[in-house]
């Protein structure tokens, strides 16, 4: 078998297997195409979505200048064209269709509810739980959806999130699974925030957070000492990329699972290469890890090639990279569907003879 062989038959193991992705904001994951049909959506209702801005401009590639603080400044191309809940609806089911063309069975979707002059904010989260009810009509992906905290808002706004994502997920526990704290990593203070997401908490909901993705030693302590479920990037957690030896070791020790987002990483200048990504030390620590895409349509990837990058990167046989996936499986938060998700990957390991 040549190497092009080689290739094109990882290429085609990752796409054939069964994925998990649990950190996609539905912002950054829009398509070109999902965008081409939003702005038609926009056109026909003669609405202006308010952006001229070309489609380029909203992805950000390896040799892209722009860094992690740029990133949020493209996400307002995203919410331009998703600020009616047509639109917004029809983001959301295209994505999750996009995902299961993929190979993703299971996903958390992830996104911060916001006022628009077409919705409130509870309008706007119950868009896109309705999307997610009726795509389980027509797609076998499995969705869920976790509500943001960003962490530009103040500890009101904040409050009245929470208040929100609790009464979806009491009022749809089928659909919400979870809340999360993400946005600028340099903006606000995690201890602002633990009020709410302990409320949060308290209410039965699962809890994810962005942590790591600036230098901040002693926030990342406290994040980590506040025993989330999952954590989002993990960057500067290891002293080799930023980090010390007291953070490292706190993750060391509590194994919270990190979603890994290799691409977006390395594009928003995280880190240097694939090569220098914390992901090996994880592994050789046994700190759970998840592949993950983060913003699909922003860093111009998919769930598949995020596996493919990361058996290449770091040697990987096609073994390994299933063990990836249903140990992902096992940190979903929803608790009803991951023997379901399971059992598909064990089903297809099982017929791979892996």
């Amino acid at each position: 078998m040549t190497q092009n062989e080689l290739v094109m038959d990882l290429t085609s193991f990752c796409r054939e297997l069964p994925k998990v992705e649990l950190h996609a904001h539905l912002g950054g994951s829009l398509s070109q195409s999902t965008m081409l049909q939003l702005k038609r959506l926009y056109a026909d209702s003669g609405i202006p979505d308010k952006t001229n801005a070309f489609f380029d401009e909203f992805q950000i590639a390896a040799g892209d200048t722009r860094s992690l603080s740029d990133c949020f400044q493209v996400f307002s191309i995203a919410h331009s064209l998703t600020s009616m809940p047509q639109a917004l609806a029809l983001a959301t089911s295209l994505t999750l269709e996009e995902f299961q063309n993929d190979g993703c069975v299971y996903i958390e979707l992830r996104s911060t509810p916001r006022e628009t002059p077409y919705m409130s904010k509870k309008e706007y989260i119950d868009t896109i739980v309705q999307a997610i009810r009726r795509s389980s009509i027509n797609l076998t992906i499995i969705s869920k959806l976790i509500i943001s905290i960003d962490r530009r808002s103040t500890s009101q706004s904040a409050e009245e999130t929470t208040d929100l994502a609790i009464e979806f997920y009491q009022n749809y526990p089928e659909v919400v699974v979870g809340i999360e704290l993400s946005g600028d990593p340099t903006a606000g203070q995690f201890k602002d925030f633990v009020p709410a997401l302990t409320r949060a908490r308290e209410a039965g909901m699962k809890i994810t957070l962005h942590c790591g993705e600036i230098c901040n030693p002693a926030e990342i302590l406290e994040m980590l000492a506040w025993k989330p479920d999952r954590i989002g990037h993990g960057t500067m957690i290891h002293p080799r990329l930023g980090g010390t030896t007291e953070t490292w070791e706190a993750l060391c020790q509590l194994k919270i699972p990190v979603e890994i987002c290799l691409t977006s990483n390395v594009n928003t200048k995280l880190i240097a290469n694939y090569e220098a990504h914390q992901f090996k030390e994880c592994c050789e620590a046994m700190v759970p890890v998840i592949i993950c895409t983060d913003d699909k349509g922003v860093f111009a990837t998919s769930l598949s090639q995020e596996y493919q990058i990361c058996a290449e990167t770091f040697g990987l046989d096609q073994s390994q990279v299933a063990r990836l996936a249903l140990d992902a499986s096992q940190h979903i938060f929803d608790d009803d569907a991951r023997k379901l998700v399971t059992d598909k990957i064990l089903n297809f390991i099982e017929c791979k003879e892996l």
